[in-house]
């Protein structure tokens, strides 16, 4: 049986069968803003496929397998420095489970489509996941303890004249978290006619939006359903300065792709990291111009530095990329590689 291992690494290992950004995918955003702004956005993501929760093939687990898998074989958890290997696609990490960075029950647990959403989905050390609750992002300034590579503690909110537990992550992983956020705000957010039609609980009572009823629940005190922005503005300013302060890196853009390759579809935060500002940032009320946007995907942008605005005008680059006649498929619950008309297993294995 013929080797072709270091091949499917390094296929795996640039994302080559992950699914890209389809060209033009954006177009229809140029010259909207605000709530029109976000409803394009809403309605160009909102329909995709939904990834069975859990584990196994076809399920969330599959997902990380190739979403947050390093070169090393290790599972990258922001929850926690110390990584633990993949065995293989659809099986669970040793210590870890599946977390919600934006907690389920800030829709009353309904495990409607926003529960399944792999794009605020992320393997996490358990026990962290625990200690973390369904806080928001924020920074502690009180009481504040330490749990895998989480701050978690409380704030004060002047206005509600109230404290409230938040949790950090680590500032390597600011971004990720919230442009996260932005994504599930956008997604499942206010509709045309400013409905939650996402969001509608599985109990009794039911829910406009977010749920700002009991005070356990961290989105009473995140999260807002008055108008498209969504958030509080506290928690705004928070997600909007981490943004900022994190830039979209290569781990993120390649997650994101992975993501899309089961979804089949986008987290417009990553692919254009400067929309966010037209909504909750310093471009608030104009309309956008995407040909000073810069997208990931572009050449000129340097991941971990870039925040996707340019001062002059964008131009197409003309780019011929050469990559080996590979493609990923799936038969019989297998993930295997067809390449020059020869199957390879994922190990690199050919397949007689």
């Amino acid at each position: 049986m013929r080797k072709f291992l270091s091949f499917i690494i390094m296929l795996c290992s640039v994302g080559l069968f992950a699914e890209q950004m389809p060209a033009g995918f954006y177009n229809s955003a140029d010259g909207k803003k605000d709530a029109a702004l976000k409803v394009t956005l809403k309605n160009l993501i909102h329909d995709h496929k939904d990834i069975t929760y859990g584990s196994g093939l076809n399920h969330t687990w599959e997902v990380f397998y190739y979403s947050d898998q390093d070169e090393n074989g290790d599972c990258m958890d922001m929850y926690c420095d110390t990584w633990q290997k993949f065995t293989s696609p659809g099986a669970v990490v040793s210590g870890c489970n599946i977390e919600h960075s934006m907690a389920n029950s800030w829709w009353g647990g309904a495990k409607t489509p926003p529960y399944d959403d792999c794009y605020h989905l992320n393997p996490s050390n358990s026990t962290a996941n625990s200690a973390r609750s369904n806080y928001p992002l924020g920074v502690p300034e009180k009481g504040v303890f330490t749990s895998g590579s989480l701050k978690i503690g409380k704030i004060h909110h002047d206005k509600l004249n109230v404290d409230f537990s938040v949790f950090e992550p680590k500032d390597e992983y600011k971004g990720d978290f919230a442009r996260a956020y932005l994504y599930m705000a956008t997604c499942y957010g206010q509709d045309e006619k400013g409905e939650y039609p996402d969001l509608k609980s599985n109990t009794k009572k039911p829910y406009p939006g977010w749920r700002i009823d009991n005070d356990q629940v961290g989105s009473k005190y995140a999260m807002q359903n008055d108008n498209y922005l969504e958030f509080q503005p506290w928690e705004q300013e928070v997600i909007i300065q981490w943004h900022r302060q994190d830039p979209v890196s290569e781990k993120e853009i390649k997650r994101a792709d992975a993501v899309s390759d089961f979804q089949h579809n986008r987290n417009p935060y990553i692919d254009y990291p400067y929309l966010a500002e037209y909504i909750w940032g310093k471009m608030a009320g104009k309309a956008v111009d995407m040909s000073h946007l810069v997208s990931s995907t572009d050449p000129r942008f340097i991941p971990g530095k870039s925040d996707g605005w340019s001062d002059e005008p964008v131009t197409a680059i003309d780019a011929v990329i050469v990559t080996p006649k590979a493609t990923k498929i799936f038969r019989n619950g297998q993930v295997l590689i067809l390449r020059d008309g020869h199957l390879y297993n994922i190990m690199g294995q050919e397949i007689e």
